[in-house]
């Protein structure tokens, strides 16, 4: 019997996400970005829990890792491990802001999608993203401006799946021919007006986020209530 679908708001995303990346121990500022990205997946229509808790689940297991090195256009981890999306994807970002005309090269990607979130969050225009992962599934994402973004999938896999790639960052005018394969348009000025009306619907993976959420709460003990935990009685409190 499939489990029952929750509903939740932006707000909420915000909030939740924010600490489920801290408790992975990534850094406030880190986390925080992370939020507001799976906040643009879900007014993209995409459920946000199926991506991010690849990338919650690799640094809490070790599998990725948030240190990263820079060298000549390349981020990438020394190690073994994959590099987390947490910390390629606002690396990415800093590097748009501060570069112009050149290529980036992302190696090892855990869950690429998140990396493509931050940049929709921030609403880059006329840069383009492309990759081939670790089952050989590639995709091409462009960024038009004004909420206005597609992607080309060059097979059935689906994109909030994609895990363990190479991903490449260049200006829209600078790369060559699309891949061919299968073309979704987004218009996320539309999808976010449906996703304030509706809510947010997340499923089966919902329950592992909360749990990630849930390391920041402090425990309820006579101790934690004398030192100012929890909610007051009134409002004044």
């Amino acid at each position: 019997m499939a489990a029952p679908q929750l509903t939740i708001s932006l707000n909420e995303i915000l909030f939740i996400f924010t600490r489920a990346g801290f408790g992975v121990n990534a850094p406030i500022g880190v986390s925080e970005d992370f939020a507001k990205s799976n906040i643009w997946l879900a007014e993209n229509g995409f459920d946000p829990c199926l991506c991010s808790i690849v990338a919650l689940d690799s640094l809490d297991t070790r599998k990725s890792s948030l240190d990263i090195e820079y060298s000549h256009c390349n981020f990438s981890h020394s190690g073994p491990e994959y590099l987390s999306a947490l910390q390629a994807s606002v690396s990415a970002l800093d590097w748009i802001k501060g570069e112009k005309g050149l290529e980036l090269t992302i190696a090892n990607v855990d869950s690429p999608l998140l990396l493509v979130a931050v940049l929709g969050a921030n609403q880059v225009k006329g840069w383009q993203v492309r990759w081939r992962d670790e089952s050989g599934a590639s995709f091409q994402v462009s960024f038009f401006g004004k909420g206005q973004w597609q992607v080309i999938s060059g097979n059935a896999t689906a994109i909030e799946l994609s895990k363990g790639a190479t991903m490449t960052v260049s200006l829209l005018d600078k790369v060559g021919p699309s891949i061919e394969g299968e073309v979704r348009k987004f218009d996320a000025l539309i999808e976010k007006n449906k996703t304030l009306q509706t809510g947010v619907a997340v499923h089966e993976h919902w329950g592992a986020i909360y749990a990630y959420f849930a390391r920041c709460l402090v425990k309820s003990t006579a101790e934690s209530r004398a030192s100012g935990a929890g909610a007051g009685l009134v409002d004044t409190d």
